[in-house]
């Protein structure tokens, strides 16, 4: 299988955010995210690292609050 799990960097540290993402779309200066099963996410994020090798996607929020991900 080809899909990734997503991470969000938060004070440092990484935080699982989605597992099994299938589909990631930038849309300006947020990323459309929808995972195997079907779950559609929308945050405002930029991508800072992808490892294919490992299937990680690790997102660093454009919200300077901290909340980051707001699913529809």
């Amino acid at each position: 299988m080809c899909q990734s799990d997503v991470y969000t960097l938060q004070g440092g540290q990484e935080r699982l955010l989605l597992e099994d993402v299938a589909f990631v779309e930038v849309k300006g200066d947020r990323l459309e995210m929808q995972t195997l099963f079907g779950e559609p996410v929308s945050l405002d994020a930029r991508i800072v690292e992808i490892d294919l090798m490992k299937h990680r996607i690790v997102l660093e929020s454009n919200d300077q609050t901290g909340s980051e991900d707001q699913r529809r």
